[in-house]
């Protein structure tokens, strides 16, 4: 897999932006809206009878800074994301033609080559995520995509994958396409910072279930978003290899750079606790300025561990965290004053805490 967010992050905005509350709230962070805490996943596939707003609202007024507000102006915003994304949908069918599948959750749409059960399993995983996320950390604020704003296109076969790279040459420039536009052209998924896309075929599923690249790629925005844009490497890395994990408990995609040193397809965050136990860890001071190209296997499962550790341990302090980031804080700056310790203990502590859980 080879993932990687071209240069332009100004249309990568978070889609909150129309949302905001209090940016000081202590509820909800600033974002305006709360997550419903029992709400139903919600996933709607082409050929199912036509969506209900209703359904899709998975989200209420903050109590503390918009007290009072007006559920109807959700459900007004729902059907807006649904015609926005049918819209988008309907341009993509113009572009690359044949029968496509528009899958709607409440934070992404998939516009999929995929059969209507392998569209419906990846917008179910997708929609899982989110779902886990909102309530690992109860607040919006680690999930700012937005259906209508953030999408999809998962393609079947190599060779729609080939053509669908001479539509996205035909849209953007080369500096828009990004640096490494060239490079992917052998591997099967590029995060495109406003088309993100990949592809699989008959040989790769039997690998790997189609799930985990959506999930990946969406939960690596996410945290993309969240910072806007300035999440360190270890934290965009590992925060998509948790999505991944949290889904299927198990991790089958992540980003390359060296095709020699790829990690194992696997349980990572065992391998992350086994490591731990062992004392193979990178000190966290190394670990985190180290750049992609220089990763060892290892490397990966210690990242998921850290960002495990940093938002099951204290959700509170992670969305400080990613704030904080966001605002443009030196990475180490950020930790130690987000969880008001030095980096060295937040280590020390990680490490008794991997440990200690249980998967």
């Amino acid at each position: 897999m080879f993932l990687a967010a071209s240069g332009l992050s100004l249309l990568g905005a978070s889609a909150l932006a129309q949302e905001r509350g209090a940016d000081d709230c202590p509820q909800c962070g600033g974002v305006g809206l709360v997550p419903i805490p029992d709400a139903k996943p919600f996933v709607w596939v082409d050929g199912q009878p036509a969506p209900k707003p209703e359904a899709a609202v998975g989200e209420q007024h903050c109590p503390v800074c918009r007290a009072g507000g007006d559920s109807a102006e959700l459900v007004a915003a729902a059907k807006g994301r649904f015609e926005r994304a049918q819209s988008k949908h309907a341009e993509w069918k113009e572009r690359i033609g044949g029968r496509l599948v528009l899958v709607m959750t409440r934070h992404a749409a998939l516009t999929t080559q995929f059969t209507f059960a392998q569209a419906k399993s990846a917008g179910q995983a997708v929609e899982s995520l989110t779902l886990h996320l909102k309530r690992v950390s109860r607040s919006l604020a680690l999930v700012p995509t937005r259906l209508g704003e953030y999408e999809q296109i998962l393609l079947w076969e190599r060779s729609a994958w080939d053509a669908f790279r001479k539509v996205m040459e035909e849209l953007y420039t080369p500096m828009q396409l990004g640096d490494a536009w060239s490079l992917s052209k052998g591997f099967n998924s590029y995060d495109h910072v406003v088309t993100p896309h990949l592809y699989e075929s008959p040989q790769t599923i039997r690998q790997r279930p189609l799930t985990h690249g959506p999930v990946f790629l969406a939960a690596r925005r996410q945290v993309h978003l969240a910072t806007r844009w300035k999440a360190p490497i270890w934290l965009a890395e590992g925060f998509a290899a948790y999505g991944d994990h949290a889904v299927h408990k198990a991790n089958r995609w992540w980003s390359v750079y060296d095709p020699g040193k790829t990690p194992a397809v696997g349980d990572w965050l065992a391998d992350a606790r086994r490591l731990t136990k062992a004392g193979s860890v990178q000190p966290w001071d190394k670990l985190l300025r180290r750049e992609l190209r220089d990763w060892e296997p290892d490397d990966y499962y210690q990242t998921l561990g850290i960002v495990a550790f940093l938002l099951e341990a204290e959700p509170g302090k992670f969305l400080a965290l990613l704030r904080k980031l966001a605002a443009g804080d030196d990475q180490v700056a950020a930790l130690e004053d987000a969880y008001r310790q030095p980096l060295a203990e937040l280590d020390r502590r990680a490490s008794t805490w991997l440990v200690a859980r249980r998967s």
